[in-house]
């Protein structure tokens, strides 16, 4: 009887390109699902330097756009630079959303 081979787990990963402009580029990655209705959803994230950025859509290209927009706020706009209004309560800082 022949011993059968256990096959290694695979997982692939889609890759592709965030720019905020043509010397300022990072690579991401895609996933991929469908919902219950059987809608195709798109989500994708992106390391922006010391931060990362996540976004979904229902087309790669609506995707790419959003994550190249969220790569510019990040490094031009001063995203998350402010770190909001916060109240201390009972010596505990508290975010007021």
């Amino acid at each position: 009887m022949e011993k059968k081979k256990k096959l290694p787990q695979i997982q692939i990963t889609e890759l592709f390109l965030i720019k905020a402009d043509w010397d300022r580029t990072y690579l991401g990655q895609i996933l991929r699902e469908n919902t219950e209705d059987r809608k195709s959803v798109v989500h994708g994230s992106v390391v922006v330097n010391e931060g990362k950025a996540w976004s979904s859509a229902e087309t790669q290209d609506e995707l790419v756009k959003y994550l190249d927009d969220l790569c510019v706020m990040k490094l031009d706009m001063g995203l998350h630079l402010n770190p909001g209004v916060r109240d201390k309560i009972f010596d505990t800082d508290f975010f007021l959303n």
